[in-house]
């Protein structure tokens, strides 16, 4: 199957974090060893918020829930470069006038 590009842009702001694994054994003299753990040491997490009527969001949906969360997606963060990425968190919101909000989070994959 070949990894298919996640394209729409999000209507807000997008909102992202990094995180940079390390391990770390603290002894009494306060002295710390840190090292890096592995070679993907850093994750980031992205969240984007879509909305509009809800037959524009639809697609968005089904893309997202045909990946079933485990299979990644190309997609470029804000600023960023083209990367892998995963979403298991879908948010939706139903508002008056037939507008849905969806808020997605992505995170960072790693193939080998």
């Amino acid at each position: 199957m070949a990894i298919e590009t996640f394209t729409w842009s999000p209507d807000d702001e997008a909102s992202g974090e990094s995180m940079l694994k390390t391990r770390k054994s603290q002894f009494g003299d306060n002295y710390a060893q840190v090292v890096g753990d592995g070679i993907n040491a850093e994750t980031d997490s992205w969240t984007l918020s879509f909305g509009g009527a809800a037959e524009e969001v639809k697609p968005i949906v089904d893309f997202i829930r045909a990946h079933r969360g485990f299979r990644s997606f190309l997609w470029t963060p804000p600023g960023g470069e083209l990367g892998l990425y995963r979403c298991e968190r879908i948010g939706q919101q139903l508002r008056p006038g037939s507008i849905a909000v969806i808020n997605l989070t992505f995170e960072r994959a790693y193939h080998p």
